[in-house]
This record gives C-alpha cells, structure tokens and sequence, in this order.
C-alpha cells in the first residue's frame, strides 16, 4: 500500500520531479521505508481515524522519500567519483561529493523533516501505545 498517490504528489506536496508512470513503484518503496522508519505506526496511523496532520506528515514524507529514491537511482556520479584510474589505483572526487551520507541515511533525513514533528520515529513504546492504559499488572 503507497501512502500517497500521484494526485497528491502533484496538487498538494507540489512536486513535479517524478513521471505519473514512474510514481506508483517509487511511492510503494517510499511507503516500506516509511514502515521501517516509523516501526509500522504509520500504518496505523493511515487506516485509523487519527489527526489529520499526522496522516499529511506520512504523504509529505512519502512523496520526499519517493524523490530521493529517484535521485539515487538516476544519479549518474555515483559516490560522487570523478574520475578513476586502474593502474596505481587512484580515485577523484567530485566538490560536491556526499559519499559521507549513505543512502539509507538520506531516505531517513527526507523523512525526517515532515515525520520530526510526530511521535511516529520514536523508538520506543507510548504510553497506550498496545491497549495498557490503566492495567497494573504491567
């Protein structure tokens, strides 16, 4: 299940980087990113009745993270090497290089700024998170 569809990517979040064809694929990896960064809360979040700006936060961040993998899949300098040689191996790097970030650091930062506001990306459990409230046997 994507948790955003190409209506919303180009009306509401704006976005204009990605083909209708190319969006559905590239959402439902965006939405299991999502799964994994919010630790299956968003989810939740999507099917139940629950603050409107939580449910605007997982599009937004769908459509951003959609865009990033987009990124990482067309970027044609990988690593951001300029230029490679092989005998006495040697290695340039472009200015601009952001072989310091890894990929799956920049999904999370694309995601973290609409999901940084809500309780989704929280490790641990809430407070009634799994139906406790009350209960003094826990």
């Amino acid at each position: 299940m994507s948790y955003a569809d190409f209506t919303y990517y180009s009306t509401e979040f704006l976005g204009n980087a990605i083909a209708e064809a190319d969006f559905p694929r590239l959402a439902l990896r965006a939405s299991a990113q999502i799964d994994n960064i919010t630790f299956n809360r968003a989810a939740a979040i999507i099917t139940a009745d629950e603050p409107e700006a939580d449910v605007t936060a997982i599009k937004n961040a769908t459509c951003a993270i959609a865009e990033e993998i987009q990124r990482q899949e067309s970027n044609d300098n990988v690593d951001g090497i300029a230029s490679e040689s092989q005998g006495r191996y040697s290695v340039s790097y472009s200015a601009n290089s952001s072989r310091s970030r890894t990929n799956q650091q920049k999904i999370e930062d694309a995601a973290k700024l609409w999901l940084n506001s809500t309780e989704l990306m929280f490790p641990g459990f809430s407070y009634g998170e799994y139906g406790n409230e009350g209960d003094d046997d826990t």
